[in-house]
């Protein structure tokens, strides 16, 4: 394979990071961008997908799925169009690439292709919102989405100001920018008018010098040192003090898929004094909740009759598939849960009075596991997001991670 050598144009072109963007055409005579980086080019085709592919015979990765939901809807008009982990992921990638794109028109003042671009990516979220099939990704750039919102707005203000439209300008600018009282149609500073509209996005373009990163099945840790918690998630990390919250979750997050009573939690906070430490009190005080708790209201029943259903299921399956480990476990859960719903029940199925512990129990699981979500959240919104919709909370709390986004925590 033959390299090019780059050098001779490297030469030509020292790198400044003030003026490092150039505008130039290809052999084809195509218009092309080039960015001088400190060790090289980048190039940017100026209109079309960034990298100048097509994507499935499509422009862009958008249209190749717009083409395959009108496809299904022609197909399959009953059936709803779900785009999995790895549809989303292939979406962020060519979201990343306009952004990129984008900032370095927004350099080169070329505000109709930076609307158009920030219109691509606004588009993109839309679509992922709508059709993803798991949350995690239908959130994932969400944050981002008012800084690209900002700069679409301001290039469009661009675009009037210089068709001599101030009125529109002006408009644009108190409704989105702030734009002080100072500015006044009769009179007024195009140029300060100009500057004040950059100045207004230079924090978003600041905030999204790097597009967020893709999600990634990268190592994830929940890990206790003394009285701190050290989590880390998709590249982000966090130390946080150690709060009951936080070793409920942990407990949660060492067995997915499973269903654990809050009384269950609390009797195995006590068994556990290395990731619990400061709970053995409060463990042992509702360690026999599980055993000696009769009373359950009409909520708790259903979801102990619901979970007493899943366990057959589970224990059928184990049997079809000689699993006898299985098998046992279910068996032995649903022992457990038979004799919990019995004593909760009454002569002729009636519910006995309301047991004040259980609820107590619950609503302080419950509200240490808030609690600890929105600290995570403020460090971590991507975690905050992935805990809001894969824990759940009540009589019995779980965590349970979509299938396309399983997370290898390290603990």
């Amino acid at each position: 394979m033959n390299v090019v050598d780059l050098r001779s144009c490297l030469e030509d072109w020292p790198f400044d990071a003030e003026k490092n963007v150039r505008v130039g055409r290809g052999l084809d005579g195509r218009e092309i961008i080039l960015v001088r980086q400190p060790m090289g080019l980048e190039q940017y085709e100026a209109d079309g997908r960034p990298d100048g592919r097509q994507v499935h015979g499509q422009e862009t990765v958008l249209q190749f799925f717009h083409a395959r939901i009108n496809a299904a809807k022609e197909t399959r008009p009953n059936l709803g169009f779900e785009l999995t982990t790895n549809d989303c992921a292939e979406l962020f990638h060519e979201a990343s690439a306009f952004y990129h794109r984008l900032i370095v028109l927004s350099r080169l003042n070329d505000w109709r292709r930076v609307e158009r671009d920030a219109a691509q990516i606004l588009g993109l979220l839309d679509f992922v919102r709508q059709h993803a099939r798991c949350e995690e990704d239908r959130l994932q750039l969400d944050p981002w989405r008012p800084h690209i919102t900002r700069i679409r707005v301001l290039a469009r203000a661009m675009i009037l100001l210089a068709q001599g439209q101030y009125q529109d300008v002006l408009q644009t600018a108190r409704d989105t920018f702030g734009i002080v009282e100072s500015f006044h149609s009769s009179g007024l500073d195009h140029r300060r008018l100009e500057e004040f509209l950059l100045e207004s996005v230079r924090g978003s373009l600041a905030t999204l010098s790097a597009f967020p990163p893709v999600h990634s099945h990268g190592e994830s840790s929940f890990i206790r040192h003394e009285d701190y918690w050290a989590i880390r998630y998709q590249g982000h990390s966090a130390f946080l003090k150690s709060t009951r919250g936080l070793q409920f979750l942990a407990f949660l997050l060492h067995t997915p898929g499973r269903e654990f009573h809050v009384s269950e939690l609390l009797s195995s906070m006590a068994v556990h004094p290395a990731m619990t430490s400061g709970l053995i009190g409060e463990g042992r005080r509702y360690a026999g909740l599980y055993e000696g708790l009769p009373i359950l209201d009409a909520q708790a029943k259903a979801e102990c009759k619901r979970r007493l259903n899943e366990l057959r299921q589970e224990l059928d399956e184990a049997e079809r598939f000689n699993d006898p480990e299985r098998a046992a476990q279910a068996n032995n859960e649903m022992t457990l849960f038979a004799q919990h719903l019995a004593a909760a029940i009454g002569l002729g199925g009636r519910g006995r009075k309301k047991s004040s512990e259980a609820e107590r129990a619950r609503c302080a699981v419950t509200k240490r596991i808030k609690e600890a979500i929105q600290k995570i959240s403020e460090s971590i919104p991507a975690l905050g997001h992935h805990l809001n919709a894969r824990i759940k909370t009540g009589y019995f709390c779980s965590y349970n991670p979509h299938p396309d986004r399983p997370v290898a925590w390290k603990f």
